[in-house]
């Protein structure tokens, strides 16, 4: 099997960061796979205390053996994190093929590496496939399984293919199509939850990758037990509010066999959860595995 490198974007969070370092080296495939960093640098008015900070996750990924080699690409100024991802996967996707996304406030679970490695063998060849996400939402399933979506892709925790990147639309000049459209609306929110209005943020690749794939009708791979938890939200991020949150991960090994059409029962109750934790800021009952309600809850909560 052909290792993908992975990417690791990181910024001003020493603490996050060593976390997420410090899970990924405990992956299997870890010790036999090449880790690219992109440390984005200073904005022009940065405090010491941010600069301290910055200087610290430097060192922090410098002096770690986190995999088997890591590659440390500091910026000199402040790209933002939309123009740092997207020039990143860029470069390492042109010269590798492929790559495995990560951000600093991502704890993986052991068989992530594992996961994203088979699912971009698995479906190499299946253009209409552009994702292998590991993140998945609390779900009402006890089983590990995958299957295909139209949800696509996921920001927390993902991989894909060169020939797929190289779709990627910075501009999204199909937006007012989308938007035209009451079909086309319903389509890219995911129930009904405004996608549509995340276009308009410059700052988030995040939904133009999701647009890109949205165009071409594209799917995207998901497990239905998480192996991505986030740590972020706890406001010390630049684009995440501070809100409760905590997951569990899937500590064993996901078993994935190719699939060839969309699971319509696991897509359902995503958007079953999402309905659910959008019309209430109560939380709702969560499967036995979870407790991530009350943020999807208060985040909802705070966009009505």
């Amino acid at each position: 099997m052909e290792l993908a490198p992975i990417i690791l974007f990181v910024y001003n969070r020493p603490w996050h960061t060593e976390r997420t370092l410090q899970a990924l080296k405990l992956n299997h495939l870890a010790n036999q796979s090449k880790l690219y960093v992109y440390c984005d640098g200073p904005k022009a008015d940065a405090s010491e205390e941010t600069r301290k900070k910055i200087d610290e996750v430097r060192a922090l990924v410098a002096n770690g053996d986190w995999c088997k080699e890591v590659i440390l690409r500091e910026r000199a100024e402040n790209r933002g994190l939309a123009a740092n991802v997207i020039e990143g996967i860029t470069e390492v996707i042109n010269e590798h093929g492929r790559v495995i996304v990560l951000e600093d406030d991502l704890i993986t679970a052991p068989y992530f590496l594992t996961y994203c490695n088979e699912g971009l063998d698995l479906y190499k060849d299946v253009s209409n496939v552009y994702s292998i996400n590991g993140y998945q939402f609390p779900m009402q399933v006890d089983e590990a399984d995958t299957f295909l979506s139209p949800q696509a892709t996921s920001s927390w925790g993902w991989a894909t293919w060169k020939d797929r990147w190289e779709h990627f639309e910075i501009e999204a000049t199909q937006k007012d199509t989308i938007v035209s459209s009451d079909h086309l609306t319903r389509r890219f929110n995911l129930a009904d939850y405004n996608y549509v209005g995340m276009l308009n943020n410059k700052n988030s690749w995040a939904i133009r990758w999701y647009y890109t794939a949205f165009l071409r009708n594209g799917l995207g791979l998901f497990p239905t037990q998480t192996l991505v938890e986030n740590i972020g939200f706890d406001g010390s991020g630049e684009h995440c509010s501070i809100v409760d949150y905590e997951q569990r991960l899937w500590n064993s090994k996901i078993e994935l066999s190719r699939k060839d059409k969309i699971n319509i029962s696991y897509y359902k109750k995503t958007l079953d959860f999402f309905s659910e934790a959008k019309k209430t800021s109560q939380p709702v009952e969560a499967p036995k595995s979870h407790s991530a309600l009350n943020y999807f809850s208060k985040i909802f909560k705070k966009k009505a």
